[in-house]
This record gives C-alpha cells, sequence and structure tokens, in this order.
C-alpha cells in the first residue's frame, strides 16, 4: 500500500478524537483485560465473567466523560465504541448508527432496484483509510485509471477519512452519465493524483487468452455468469496436457459457486473448500466427475487485488491439484480456528506414494505474487433496537485444509517483492516470475521423467 504522507496530518476533530478514544477503551477492556479475567463466555460462571469486563468499560467510559479535557457527549463515545469493535473482528464488519439508517437504508434499496450504477471498484480499509481493492477490468473506474492499493483520499472534495465503506460505496455511486472526482495517494510519482469517472453501464471484462514467451495466459478478471462457459471455449482448443498460467490478478468480484465451476474445469473430482459459520448452514464446495477438462501444471499470478470468489478459486486449485500429485493435505483441527496462524501457509504430506522429490510435488500447481485480500466471508444486516444495524460477517470460506480466507488471505508459495510501476505497465514482475517457475517446472518433469 502507498505509505501515507502529509495529505494526512490534518486536524483531530473533537468528535473524532472521542470516537478514537472510546474505541481504544472498548477494545482494552475486550481484548488486553478480558483474557486476564477468563472473561470466557464458555465458562460455568459465564454470565458474570462477561459482565466484568462490561463494567469495566463503563467505569473507563465513566472515567473519560469526567477526566477528558473538554467536555463528552455519551452518543459520539458510544458510536466510537460500536464501530471500534467491528473493526476489531474484520475489515469489513460494519455499525450504522441511527442516524445514518435512513441513507443506509435507502442506498441498499437503490442497488437492490438497480437504480444507481456502481464505478467498479472494491473497496476495503488498511489501518483505518479507505483503500482500492481492484478496480474491476471492464468498468468505469478500470478505464479512468484507478489501480489496486490506491488509498481515497477525497471524493468529490470531501475527506474519506472517517466514511464507512457502505457511505464509501453510495458516494461513488450514480446514474449513468454522472461523474465522480476521486483524489488518491498512489505508490510512485506523482504520489497524489485525480481520476474523474464517469457512471455508466458496464460489465466485467470476458476471460481472455494471449501467448506470451511462448506459454498460454489466461486472465480472469471475474467469476460472474458465463465466466467457466468462456474458460472452457479457451481451453478446447488448446492440449489439455500442456502447462497454463492463470492471471487472477485484481479479480475481486463474481460468486464463489461460479468460482467453484471454473475451479472444477483444473481438478479432479473431490472437496473445493465450504462456507461454514456458526449461525448459517454450512455449504460444501465440490467438483464432480467428468468436469476436468485440463489435466497439467499450473502457475496462478495473485495480488494485493485478488480477493473473493479468486481466492477460493485459488485455494482449490491449489489443493486439488497438489492432492492430485500424491501430496495430503493436512486439515486443520477447527476446535482451534480461533489460534490459527492466518499467515501460515498450508501444510502438505507427501505420503509414502510420492515421489521423494518434494518439489515436484509442490509444483504440481504454484500461486506467484503477492498475499491475497483474505474476502472470504458472507455478510448479513442485523437491525439494531437503538435504530441502527450491524453489518456482520456470519460466514467465512474455508479451503479443504480447514484455513480461513479472511480476514487473511492466501499466501503465495513464490513472493515477489516490487516497488511501484511508473512504466505504464511495461514491466511486470510478477508475470516474469510465473514464466520462469513455470518453465522451471518443466525442466524438473522432464528430468524426473
Amino acid at each position: 500500500m502507498a505509505a501515507l504522507g502529509p495529505a494526512y496530518h490534518s486536524p483531530v476533530s473533537k468528535t473524532r478524537a472521542l470516537s478514537v478514544a472510546a474505541s481504544a477503551a472498548l477494545l482494552l477492556a475486550l481484548f488486553v483485560v478480558l483474557p486476564g479475567m477468563g472473561a470466557d463466555e464458555r465458562d460455568k460462571d459465564g454470565k458474570e465473567a462477561l459482565y466484568r469486563p462490561l463494567g469495566l468499560f463503563t467505569e473507563v467510559l465513566g472515567l473519560v466523560r469526567s477526566n477528558y479535557v473538554e467536555p463528552t457527549e455519551l452518543k459520539p463515545l458510544l458510536a466510537g465504541s460500536f464501530a471500534g469493535m467491528t473493526e476489531a473482528m474484520d475489515p469489513f464488519s460494519e455499525y450504522v448508527p441511527p442516524d445514518k439508517m435512513a441513507a443506509f437504508s435507502a442506498f441498499e434499496a437503490a442497488k437492490e432496484k438497480r437504480e444507481v450504477l456502481d464505478t467498479g471498484i472494491v473497496l476495503a480499509r488498511r489501518f483505518g483509510f479507505p483503500v482500492v481493492v481492484a478496480a474491476v477490468a471492464g468498468s468505469p473506474a478500470a478505464a479512468a485509471g484507478v489501480r489496486s492499493d490506491d488509498v481515497i483520499e477525497k471524493i468529490d472534495g470531501v475527506l474519506t477519512r472517517s466514511m464507512a465503506l457502505w457511505e464509501l460505496e453510495s458516494r461513488l455511486s450514480g446514474k449513468a452519465g454522472g461523474r465522480v472526482h476521486l483524489e488518491v495517494v498512489r505508490d510512485g510519482k506523482p504520489r497524489h493524483r485525480t481520476f474523474d469517472i464517469l457512471r455508466a453501464s458496464w460489465t466485467p471484462s470476458a476471460p481472455s487468452a494471449e501467448r506470451i514467451d511462448g506459454e498460454t495466459v489466461i486472465r480472469i478478471p471475474a467469476f460472474v455468469p458465463g465466466t467457466t462457459a468462456a474458460l472452457k471455449d479457451i481451453l478446447k482448443p488448446l492440449d489439455r496436457t500442456r502447462p497454463l498460467v492463470l492471471d487472477l490478478r485484481s479479480s475481486a468480484t463474481g460468486s464463489f459457486d461460479e468460482a467453484v465451476r471454473a475451479a472444477a474445469l483444473f481438478v479432479p473430482a473431490g472437496p473445493l473448500g465450504e462456507l461454514s459459520g456458526r449461525r448459517i448452514e454450512t455449504k460444501t464446495f465440490r467438483s464432480e466427475p467428468g468436469e476436468r477438462v485440463h489435466e497439467s501444471r499450473l502457475v496462478l499470478l495473485v495480488d494485493s487485488g485478488t480477493a473473493g470468489p479468486a481466492e477460493l478459486f485459488a485455494a482449490a486449485v491449489r489443493d486439488a491439484g497438489t492432492r492430485d500429485a500424491g501430496a495430503t493435505l493436512v486439515t486443520a483441527d477447527r476446535k482451534k480456528t480461533n489460534a490459527e496462524d492466518p499467515d501460515a501457509p498450508e501444510a502438505f504430506d507427501p505420503g509414502t506414494d510420492a515421489s521423494k522429490e518434494g518439489e515436484k510435488v509442490k509444483l504440481a500447481v504454484r500461486l506467484v505474487g503477492e498475499p491475497t485480500v483474505g474476502m472470504g466471508f458472507t455478510a448479513q444486516v442485523v437491525k439494531l433496537a437503538s435504530g441502527g444495524s450491524l453489518k456482520l460477517s456470519v460466514g467465512k470460506i474455508r479451503t479443504v485444509a480447514g484455513k480461513a480466507l479472511c480476514p487473511r488471505g492466501l499466501q503465495p508459495d513464490d513472493r515477489v517483492y516490487h516497488g511501484p510501476d511508473d512504466t505504464g505497465g511495461r514491466l511486470d514482475p510478477i508475470l516474469q516470475r510465473g514464466l520462469k517457475v513455470l518453465s522451471e517446472s518443466a525442466i524438473r518433469a522432464k528430468a524426473a521423467a
């Protein structure tokens, strides 16, 4: 992500300061003091254990109100506390206060009725700032030049620092023919850039293929309806035993079901993952016999714009491809989900019948590039008695090995570090590394034959 410069050194408002103070108080109570007090709802004295940290929060809140340098209002303190709680869970859960519910409901209704058009920007929060996950290929935002990792500083002249994601999306959306003006911070020169985006109807670009340095590279910009059919058309004339490069960079929209259907083209029949949560029915994803149309090594290009369905696709293809090559997935203990290291790479056991050349097993499917976003989740909006609402992540995508794809994503097998691209796309270190990995795997395969 681009480093944040002087543009963000504006004075902090009183409301913002109070919200931050309250958020810090709640997080301190819940995540620092709470574990030390043994407050766990699963304990026999669960109610008492839960009330103790809430009592601490009340004490901290009272101290803030009585000792803060200026008089404080309860409403912004509590709103900041609730916002801090959701932010502590993951970057996509949100609290909507009662005074903003009318605007939130109106925007959700307009989206459902397709009365407004989005600009094709997928958003997330990093360190409190709104960041572009991806500008979907084929969208007005992509056409204007918006890129993954752009930090959105202003929308139509309004600072975005304190806006919720839904507020950002609301300001970006509108009627066809309207314009939205963005001011962003980006790595490279110039650091500060402006974009005027013309809202218009659009559809994500379809999958495409091209030959680069003698290899076939297939770009998959999204996993929307029709993606699997388009991939079948691309793969039909190709040799099903020839290695491929699949480019999933900045692929951040679509559906998990379509991602699974697409993954089934490249893997044997078997489990591909699941969507599960405490309050939802578990949905298992599988590939069926006869769906596979490609049977060779794959290199998958991923980056900080690979999100959601593309992450499920990448995890499913890598896991199934590696398992097909003779390795056994080491399944995570579901009881230890809260303690698992989200950054740890998935483990594979080559097994007694596998080749002694461990690298050959691992190279069956290889992820090359940068860590992915971690947007493998589904959310629901829960209305509150206060008149506000909570947008909560209620289900997470899990790989066959049991790794959750939210809030952390996939770690590449070959990490590519690179600076800002000031060449207009003429240099592509991730693609070049992917082509090199594919070439090296072909040499190993010939040597082992």
